[in-house]
């Protein structure tokens, strides 16, 4: 099921928005699950503009394409509310699990939006086809680093790298995006030579003004190059990693 936005609205449906960082007008959206409230009230779950997962308000949508998924199943919960989502989604404490960043809860999300959105994943790596939220890159940068094994850190960087190199780096980046790119892919250079490419970017960064960092494409190619230049990393900081890198790539890619 797709939807194209018409217009976008405020939180509590009082205003109409000029600009939203997650919708566009004039933009199409796959649906991915309906919950529809007893006094009538309708929202749409969309893998929105960032790649993450949104609830918005029907009102703002109309149909394009009229085909509901195959895996999706229909639940009332207590209260009335109605629910049109895939099976596994609908399990009491799911989406608490995702959020807070259960790496099965964030596989089975991977799963089915696979499904849903026509990826095609194999069962030991991750589809990188499009843009995912922070917790299913994390998710699979874990499974990358299983099939390969490698540290989930490498995991990510590689995962990001993907991404990174699919998109054309503006002149002045595309050497350091070389240097790191043969790092994670190849072995070649040091932990120093990461370092190296971090301090280039942050030099080409310092030519602009920091609040032009987030508005220009090329400002934030650049701050994405910043997320693959630490050598190692723990958890929480692949976490941060993560969250960073999906604020800034799912803009310009």
């Amino acid at each position: 099921m797709k939807v194209i936005c018409q217009k976008l609205l405020s939180h509590d449906r009082q205003e109409t928005l000029d600009r939203s960082p997650w919708l566009t007008i004039g933009a199409e959206y796959h649906v991915v699950s309906i919950l529809a409230h007893p006094e009538g009230r309708t929202k749409l779950q969309l893998v929105d503009d960032a790649g993450s997962l949104g609830l918005f308000d029907s009102s703002a949508f109309s149909t394009t394409d009229e085909a509901i998924p195959d895996t999706w199943v229909t639940r009332i919960r207590d209260g009335g509310t109605l629910q049109l989502a895939p099976a596994s989604w609908l399990r009491p404490g799911f989406w608490e699990d995702y959020y807070d960043g259960d790496a099965a809860a964030a596989h089975i999300v991977h799963a089915e939006l696979s499904k849903m959105l026509g990826r095609h994943v194999g069962p030991d790596l991750p589809d990188l086809s499009g843009p995912l939220p922070s917790l299913e890159l994390q998710a699979a940068a874990r499974m990358l680093a299983k099939a390969e094994g490698t540290d989930p850190w490498k995991g990510l960087m590689l995962v990001q790298l993907h991404y990174v190199e699919a998109l054309s780096a503006p002149d002045k980046l595309k050497a350091i995006l070389e240097t790191v790119g043969r790092y994670w892919t190849q072995g070649t250079g040091s932990p120093e030579t990461l370092l190296e490419a971090k301090r280039q970017c942050w030099e080409y960064l310092k030519k602009f003004p920091i609040e032009e960092h987030l508005d220009k494409p090329d400002t934030k190619f650049a701050r994405a190059v910043l997320c693959l230049v630490d050598p190692v990393g723990d958890d929480d900081m692949l976490s941060d990693t993560a969250d960073w890198f999906c604020s800034v790539l799912w803009d310009i890619w």
